[in-house]
This record gives structure tokens, C-alpha cells and sequence, in this order.
């Protein structure tokens, strides 16, 4: 399956799991926010009004096995213009250790997974 494929593939279940526990979803869901600059995510879910109520998560496919470090710099350049109460990038199958380290220094949220059914697992427990 292609890359762009397998994003697709995903995005449906992620977008239902928030839906499911009262997040109003949109996907792809765009923030208006400090440069005026208007930011799309794969997933923009919220509860209620204001920043401090939104969730964004990206997805970052491959078929190389390893997910470089780009998407965790791409999101982290939209979530300080934006700054939502969470952000998640989710990797599949999983991300380079420089990509690990990147997330963690920017407080992003990171979720590894080989399929649909391991990402639906990681955000159970992240998000409630």
C-alpha cells in the first residue's frame, strides 16, 4: 500500500475515537491562530471553546519502516503558532530516534504503531 494509502487507511478509525467519547472532530481540521497563518492537521478534535480544549494530531506514514524526524519538526512549527492543549503525532510503523528525542524536547505526544488496531490502543490510553 502506498503512503498516502495507508494515511487514508487510518484516519477514518482516528477520527471516530475521539467522536466517540463527545470531541467534536474535523478531519482535516484547520487553527487560525498568532501569525494569522491558517494550519491544517490530520485531525483537529475539541470539547467546549478555546485553545485550551483542542487536540491536534498528525499522521506520518511509511513503507521504509522508520518515519524520519520531519514530521515532528512540521508539527511542532504549526502547534507553537497554534498551541492547542495537545498534540499528537502518530508514526507508523514507528519514528528514528532522533525523531523520538525531537518530540519529547517539543512536548509533543508520540504514538507508535504497526497498524490501525495498535494506534486505537495507544489512544485509549492517552485521551479520555
Amino acid at each position: 500500500m502506498q503512503e498516502t494509502g495507508l494515511g487514508l487507511f487510518l484516519i477514518a478509525p482516528i477520527r471516530e475515537f475521539p467522536q466517540g467519547r463527545g470531541f467534536e472532530v474535523e478531519s482535516p481540521g484547520f487553527l487560525k491562530e498568532k501569525s494569522d497563518a491558517s494550519h491544517m492537521f490530520d485531525i483537529r478534535a475539541s470539547r467546549g471553546d478555546g485553545p485550551r480544549n483542542i487536540t491536534v494530531i498528525d499522521l506520518a506514514t511509511t513503507t521504509d519502516g522508520v518515519v524520519s524526524e520531519q514530521p515532528v519538526i512540521a508539527i511542532f512549527a504549526k502547534v507553537f503558532d497554534v498551541n492547542p492543549h495537545r498534540a499528537y503525532l502518530i508514526a507508523v510503523p514507528k519514528i528514528c530516534e532522533s525523531g523520538k528525542k525531537l518530540a519529547a524536547l517539543y512536548k509533543i505526544k508520540l504514538i507508535e504503531a504497526k497498524d490501525q488496531k495498535g494506534v486505537l490502543k495507544a489512544l485509549k490510553a492517552l485521551i479520555s
